[in-house]
């Protein structure tokens, strides 16, 4: 009798550890930042995730064979996803412009952009008078950015600012972040590319508009106007499932909703969708059948 209860208990055992684990795949570039988290916030709430997270393109295809439970995908907004997948906002990267902060200049749009780094360009900027700045203590323009590895920024960059140009030969590209700080900080004349960054501790962090050369209103890239679509140097990434797993993988989708995944992203490189939206995706998926 002990032995058919304890195999009992086994079988009973081996099907609730089977039924508690999920898959999650997707951006390799979040990886680092989330995925120890969602596994061990998973575990003390107990069941088990899998992941998998080498990158959006092998991502979606294993989610539409239900290979992978949930993906976390990069997606440009002007990109439909398949119309199988549910996708709730997660998180976005951000091409931030950054001039030091003795420049006047206030704000640039991406056609002044296209002058100053596109090698496609019909009329370079050179220098700062060329894009409005008349201030004798500024000369040439020196245009820097990150390398092409740096979470995406440079590409991001080219394809929504500079309409998928390749950057002109005179662009200095460095090898991180800081070093292009460094520069803006004691350069007056440079201008830079990077991900998130303050204005502060002499830089200024410009407000862009999306423009060919007519006048349009420029944004700066904080939480509400690139959750919006406002700040036009952004790629989204989204929490993508399908419909029919809503019921096994709710437990995991409030877990990457929740707030502590939000400051992680938020203290990274990233910003997180607004507490708003992520409260209002869990509204939904409560109500989803």
């Amino acid at each position: 009798m002990n032995k058919i209860v304890s195999i009992v208990l086994v079988l009973v055992t081996s099907v609730s550890l089977s039924a508690s684990s999920l898959s999650l795949s997707g951006s390799d570039i979040l990886a680092p930042i989330i995925e120890k988290s969602v596994i061990d916030i998973a575990k003390k709430s107990g069941y088990e995730v899998k992941t998998n997270m080498k990158g959006t393109y092998l991502a979606i295809p294993d989610l539409l064979a239900g290979k992978t439970d949930i993906a976390i995908i990069a997606n440009p907004r002007t990109k439909k996803l398949p119309e199988e997948l549910i996708a709730l906002p997660f998180a976005y990267q951000a091409a931030v412009v950054v001039v030091n902060s003795v420049n006047p200049i206030e704000e640039i749009s991406t056609r002044q952009l296209i002058d100053i780094y596109s090698a496609n360009t019909k009329q370079r900027s050179e220098n700062w008078t060329q894009v409005g700045v008349d201030d004798v203590s500024l000369r040439n323009i020196v245009a820097v950015c990150t390398s092409f590895s740096d979470n995406l920024v440079v590409e991001l960059f080219k394809f929504e600012a500079l309409g998928g140009t390749n950057l002109g030969s005179w662009v200095n590209m460095l090898s991180k972040k800081s070093d292009v700080l460094s520069l803006i900080k004691t350069n007056n004349a440079s201008i830079g590319i990077v991900g998130k960054a303050d204005a502060g501790d002499m830089l200024k962090v410009l407000p862009v508009s999306k423009s060919d050369g007519s006048k349009a209103y420029a944004y700066k890239p904080d939480s509400e106007s690139i959750f919006n679509g406002d700040y036009p140097l952004t790629l989204p990434f989204y929490i993508a499932f399908k419909k029919e797993n809503i019921v096994k993988i709710k437990p995991l989708l409030k877990i990457l909703l929740d707030d502590k995944i939000a400051t992680l992203l938020d203290n990274s490189d990233f910003y997180s969708a607004p507490k708003n939206s992520r409260k209002k995706s869990i509204f939904e998926l409560d109500i989803i059948k």
